[in-house]
């Protein structure tokens, strides 16, 4: 890795201490060549009491995004996805994009904000074009920046030396018709929609489309 990359492993790490143990099943999917920012991907494996895996991101905050001066966001931010424990996430799977694309689609938002000089924040979406899928199958050609539902503030909100805040956001997985409805109605409403329909924010291929 390049040294004069930065990358935010010590604060993702130091933050993870305070809610997990030593031994909690923890693996780092860590980026060999990085440039702009260095790019890692915390792999926190389901257990009987919390039935999902996380993917954390670490190293979008490591710089500040381009917050326009008239919004109140902060300008540190990492994501996060929530997969169901069945997900296979052994390094051998990832050539199949429909077990890899949550992580292709994580690293393509961390590095976003840097290369463009824009920022991400609550209800922004990411996608590909209208009709194509992250993969074969799932569905979906979009993910919106929320906050968890599943997590609390705590851990969603990692409090910096500088009084600044790093906000942690949830990817929800969305179909061409949810994203349609989005720009039309916006965020509120939407996840209004999702929460009418009980739609979780652990990723389920194949779920209700809730504006079709």
């Amino acid at each position: 890795m390049n040294e004069k990359v930065p990358n935010s492993v010590e604060i993702i790490d130091n933050h993870l201490d305070n809610f997990f143990d030593k031994n909690e099943d923890i693996v780092v999917f860590d980026e060999i060549e990085s440039e702009i920012i260095h790019r890692d991907i915390f792999f926190i494996k389901a257990i009987q009491d919390r039935p999902y895996h996380i993917l954390l991101s670490c190293g979008m905050s490591a710089l500040p995004m381009n917050i326009p001066k008239d919004i109140e966001s902060s300008e540190y931010v990492e994501i996060m996805i929530l997969l169901p424990k069945e997900w296979n996430l052994e390094y051998h799977s990832f050539s199949d994009e429909k077990n890899y694309w949550p992580i292709r689609i994580m690293k393509e938002i961390m590095m976003s904000p840097h290369e463009n000089k824009t920022w991400f924040g609550f209800g922004h979406t990411f996608g590909y074009g209208e009709d194509d899928e992250f993969a074969e199958g799932v569905g979906f050609n979009s993910v919106m920046l929320a906050n968890s539902m599943e997590l609390s503030d705590d851990f969603t909100q990692i409090q910096l030396e500088n009084e600044k805040v790093v906000d942690i956001y949830t990817l929800i997985p969305l179909y061409k018709e949810e994203v349609e409805f989005k720009k039309k109605n916006g965020t509120d409403a939407l996840l209004e929609r999702f929460d009418k329909f009980e739609i979780e924010e652990i990723v389920n291929i194949g779920r209700k489309n809730v504006c079709k």
